[in-house]
């Protein structure tokens, strides 16, 4: 009867991290769409933390200005 319970448990635990590395990648990527920011340096710890676990790597130019560079105007 332990070793079910233990087992149990065991399954889970592993659902939970399953469920919050989905809701965590999912959130950080709804933040990088309403953001813009895909192209640029993550705006925070979550859309930072998405890129890490999806394996997302954006790559800095160095031959523009980051001031010149502007958000895209989707409004317009």
């Amino acid at each position: 009867m332990v070793a079910i319970a233990i087992i149990v448990a065991a399954v889970i635990f592993a659902f939970g991290i399953t469920v919050g590395t989905v809701a965590v990648v999912t959130w950080g990527i709804h933040r990088e769409e309403r953001n813009f920011s895909l192209t640029r340096q993550a705006p925070d710890r979550v859309s930072q933390g998405a890129r890490v676990l999806t394996g997302l790597y954006v790559r800095r130019r160095t031959d523009t200005d980051p001031d010149l560079i502007q958000r895209p105007d989707i409004y317009a």
